[in-house]
């Protein structure tokens, strides 16, 4: 910035010369002078291909048509500045005293471009080599190189500017850009007005300095900042200082509309979902820019919609990425805009079922590193309800792991780990346990699926790997346990079917009552494997096994329920019942053929028996439970064989 003043006070000078030889030297001899001069003092080249007029009274003055100041050459844009007219006019007697006094200062339809190299070269630096060297003195009265500078009024109208940073990959465009200044003296306030169209929206800007020439000597002074656009509005009141670089005062964004904010940034307006900031993104705190590049945000407000959070964050610079720190606190947020549009409805089989195939990008894992906590009063996500949440989030270097501490959820709570890693491609993890769930606002909010009256535990470890989630769910290995309290399967009446033969039977109330379900499972390749399930229930048990394919999104199982006849009997019916198909719209059916094998089996159980009990009797043997005729065959000729050898001896050796 200093160097712009200079450049301002340098074609003011030789804007004076050119008028004091004007009466002797012809117009375009003029140009040709105050060209080269001020190529030898800056480098660049500066082009007049207009007329130059002169003016005396009321203020010394002059008038240039068609100017051009030139960029460096690494700048393949054009010219930094381009404009059909510059105005200027100085108070004489000010000058013949030693000081600058610039009463107008105009530039009329401008076109700047400005450049930001990715080494850190910037088009607007007169000192980068390209034939300027560095002044002796830096420090005259007012600070800054300024001297007695000051600037009435300085005006551009009708202007456009493009800014391109190289380094951050961005250009900012603007038209219609109109900008007046106001400088008493180097030590004076500093008052910027101005207003341009950024993407079709026009922003307006106001900024006032005390002190400009202070700030350019590396002073920390007072300054204000406001941006206004249709959508929004954004402030700055502190103090700020260049040399080295600091920032510390109050900020404050309110915004229903990022998009001209974000063309300042040369950045496209990210797509928000309900809840963080679709409608309105507000954002409020003490911002500090600490001298080492830190940069932190305290006693912080955001309002994302109707979601608020209050707290604190860091940021500090690292060598490979930077580092966040935060402490957010907030009520009960409502996120479920994250997760509008997903399910929608009620699923049918087809063969275009399954999950999707769209890979799944990780890369902002590894823009920076993280440690944040989150205390929420409750916490809405669409699909999942949440009570108060207590969670700590750690990411490093791509590897995200969330420490559930605290997370109430349907009447119960759930704690455990859950891992994002990015580190190669995706993979998923964790270890969760889920306690006192109320079982049928769970399922139905994550499966859909409403026929599971009751409470809940659960144990789960799991690993999933994939760059999308087709693959995943196809990945997914593990193992678990379930352990459910009293409740109802709603729609399906097991025993009246059994005792029916009858899939289709529903029965009064349409409900299994049970009085537990328990049961472990393995998790290999996206398929569940259970063979252990049992759940007791007043018709009787129901014992199950088989697989539930998570990948294919089907099921492949068999219960057998044991129905009671009366109360206190040992008997009772056995009757497979076998559910498959995709889960969402699964098929029952009585497994006949198992029946029939079962039947069958106990003949067979009951003949062996029949059988082992003549065979002991013809043999004059005894068989006990768990035996064999053999086994016992060979036990009783063990025993007689022992006692014969024992009547041998005593006869032997103590005999009659």
């Amino acid at each position: 910035m200093r160097w712009i003043f200079r450049l301002l006070g340098l074609v003011v000078v030789l804007v004076v010369v050119a008028i004091g030889t004007l009466f002797l030297i012809p117009t375009d001899r003029i140009g040709a002078i105050v060209s080269d001069q001020f190529e030898r003092a800056t480098g660049r080249t500066l082009a007049i291909s207009g007329d130059i007029r002169p003016s005396i009274y009321p203020t010394l003055g002059v008038r240039v048509d068609g100017i051009e100041v030139g960029n460096p050459a690494w700048v393949e844009d054009g010219p930094m500045l381009r404009a059909d007219r510059l105005n200027i006019g100085v108070d004489l007697w000010a000058l013949l005293s030693g000081n600058i006094r610039v009463q107008r200062f105009e530039v009329v339809r401008p076109d700047i471009i400005l450049v930001s190299r990715a080494d850190g070269a910037v088009s607007w630096d007169f000192s980068d080599g390209e034939g300027v060297s560095e002044p002796a003195d830096d420090s005259a009265e007012g600070g800054g190189g300024l001297g007695a500078f000051s600037l009435d009024l300085a005006e551009i109208t009708a202007g456009s500017l493009m800014f391109r940073d190289e380094a951050a990959g961005t250009d900012v465009q603007a038209s219609d850009l109109s900008l007046t200044l106001r400088l008493p003296s180097a030590d004076g306030v500093a008052r910027l007005e101005g207003s341009g169209a950024m993407n079709g929206a026009t922003v307006s800007v106001e900024a006032v300095i005390d002190g400009i020439g202070p700030l350019l000597e590396g002073e920390l002074r007072p300054v204000t900042l406001a941006l206004n656009w249709a959508g929004g509005e954004a402030g700055f009141d502190g103090r700020v200082g260049l040399s080295p670089l600091g920032v510390e005062g109050a900020v404050a964004l309110d915004a229903t509309d990022l998009g001209p904010l974000m063309a300042l940034a040369g950045q496209a307006p990210p797509e928000l979902p309900r809840g963080l900031g679709r409608d309105r993104l507000a954002v409020e705190g003490a911002f500090t820019l600490a001298s080492e590049g830190t940069v932190h945000l305290r006693d912080a407000r955001f309002s994302f919609d109707d979601n608020v959070l209050a707290g604190s964050i860091d940021v500090i610079p690292g060598d490979d990425r930077p580092m966040i720190r935060a402490v957010l606190t907030g009520g009960a947020l409502d996120l479920s805009g994250l997760t509008e549009g997903e399910g929608g409805g009620e699923a049918t089989a087809s063969a275009e079922r399954g999950w999707s195939r769209d890979p799944i990008d990780v890369s902002g894992l590894h823009a920076a590193d993280a440690e944040a906590a989150l205390v929420l009063a409750g916490l809405d996500l669409g699909i999942m309800q949440l009570g108060a949440v207590d969670l700590r989030a750690t990411l490093t270097a791509g590897r995200l792991v969330f420490d559930l501490r605290e997370v109430a959820a349907y009447g119960g709570g759930i704690s455990g780990q859950y891992v994002i890693n990015g580190r190669g491609g995706l993979s998923m993890g964790g270890s969760l346990q889920i306690a006192d769930v109320r079982l049928n606002p769970l399922l139905t909010d994550f499966a859909n699926w409403d026929r599971l009256e009751g409470t809940g535990n659960a144990d789960l470890t799991f690993l999933m790997v994939g760059n999308d989630l087709h693959a995943l769910m196809n990945s997914l290995e593990g193992s678990g346990s379930i352990a459910f309290g009293e409740g109802a399967i709603l729609g399906l009446d097991i025993g009246g079917m059994i005792r029916n033969f009858d899939t289709s039977y529903r029965g009064e109330g349409q409900r299994t009552v049970y009085e537990s379900i328990t049961a472990s499972f393995s998790m290999d390749g996206g398929v569940v494997t259970n063979d252990d399930l049992l759940m007791t229930a007043p018709f009787g048990e129901l014992t199950g096994a088989g697989t539930v394919s998570l990948g294919e999104q089907v099921l492949d199982y068999t219960v057998v329920p044991r129905v009671l006849y009366g109360e206190g009997s040992d008997g009772g019916v056995r009757v497979p019942l076998r559910i498959s198909g995709y889960w969402a719209d699964p098929n029952f059916s009585l497994d006949l053929e198992a029946l029939a094998r079962q039947e069958l089996e106990e003949e067979i159980d009951a003949l062996e028996e029949r059988a082992t009990e003549a065979a002991a009797d013809a043999l004059g043997i005894e068989v006990e439970e768990g035996q064999s005729v053999e086994e016992a065959a060979q036990d009783a000729l063990e025993d007689r064989l022992r006692d014969e050898a024992a009547r041998q001896l005593e006869r032997l050796f103590g005999g009659n």
